[in-house]
């Protein structure tokens, strides 16, 4: 697909996010294409396509849901996580972890 880089590129704790997604998606369409995963903002990205125009809310319906569960998961450790901030670098982490320590918790109150 055009300006894709096919790639996976999220940390350990959302590799099982990504094989339910995965497992979910092809559930609705054996035939769907990943295109790219990241991290982004500090949030779970989930890029595919499929040739199957009418399936395309029912599975970005499945998208949203891993995004949102991504949100409040660590990317590092999969345990419960918040968005937090490092100089304007931004991660979804467990913020009793080691690899918080140079991060500040974002307030997503505002």
């Amino acid at each position: 697909m055009p300006g894709y880089w096919y790639s996976i590129d999220v940390g350990p704790g959302w590799y099982q996010l990504v094989i339910d997604c995965d497992r979910d998606l092809t559930e609705i369409d054996p035939s769907y294409e990943v295109c790219q995963i990241k991290e982004k903002y500090g949030g779970l990205r989930y890029y595919f396509s499929t040739k199957k125009a009418d399936l395309i809310p029912q599975m970005d319906a499945v998208v949203e849901k891993y995004e949102e569960i991504a949100s409040r998961t660590c990317e590092v450790t999969g345990r419960p996580g918040v968005l937090m901030q490092s100089r304007g670098w931004y991660k979804t982490l467990d913020p009793n972890s080691a690899h918080a320590e140079k991060y500040s918790i974002v307030d997503t109150t505002k």
